[in-house]
């Protein structure tokens, strides 16, 4: 099981980011010109090394290495280099609240077992894709979605019945996360599903998304007039 921290809130991460801890110690702070933290954030508020997670005996703790504007966990302020252990769902925030984020030791992959709706043989054929507004229309009921949604269902839509490997999505879905002065960790297995659980939680009448642990995606169509009358 894997432990990793959720985006809440913090440029240069979108929120709901996820970031895997897979280090013994990691460091959360602001890049300067000679030295870049584990977790860079861009915010002027954030100290160069402002907090460290590590693991100790089989926990993971946390602890504010004197960073100028202090570490909150649960909204209660901790003292520098206070060593406090972290549980499942801690709320961290730093910065004055300008970033936030939380601790989990749940196994996302677990969220990706399900195969959704059986699919039916007569298929709408009506879909419509908006960019701009993010919104993917049929039968004129309007799906919105995050930007980051929007771009993996459009991919998925626009192959449909096609496997889409988990390259191409963070290829296509994290584009901003190629070619950049930031430190920002490879698109992680957990983001990908976590993005994949959302996008199933709002199309579960319409789209069945299959996946095979780890490598890609498959949409399929499904059928159904159920939705449009609620």
């Amino acid at each position: 099981m894997n432990s990793f921290i959720i985006i809440e809130q913090g440029t240069p991460y979108e929120k709901g980011a996820f970031i895997s801890i897979e280090c013994p110690r990691m460091i959360v702070g602001r890049k300067v010109m000679n030295a870049t933290p584990d977790i860079a954030f861009d915010n002027i508020f954030v100290s160069r090394n402002h907090l460290e997670i590590y693991s100790k005996d089989g926990f993971f703790f946390i602890r504010d290495l004197y960073s100028k504007h202090g570490t909150t966990i649960n909204n209660k302020q901790i003292n520098p280099n206070e060593e406090i252990q972290l549980k499942h769902l801690d709320k961290i925030s730093i910065a004055t609240g300008l970033i936030k984020f939380s601790f989990s030791t749940y196994n996302i992959e677990q969220t990706a077992d399900f195969t959704g709706c059986i699919k039916n043989e007569t298929l709408p054929t009506n879909i419509n894709l908006h960019s701009q507004k993010h919104e993917l229309i049929l039968d004129n009921y309007t799906y919105k979605f995050s930007e980051k949604e929007y771009k993996c269902i459009e991919l998925l839509v626009n192959n449909r019945d096609i496997f889409v490997t988990t390259d191409e999505i963070k290829a296509y879905v994290w584009n901003e996360r190629k070619d950049t002065n930031h430190y920002i960790p490879d698109v992680s297995i957990e983001e990908i599903n976590t993005l994949i659980y959302r996008i199933r939680k709002k199309t579960k009448d319409i789209f069945t998304i299959e996946n095979t642990r780890g490598k890609g995606f498959s949409l399929s169509l499904i059928h159904t007039r159920k939705l449009i009358t609620n």
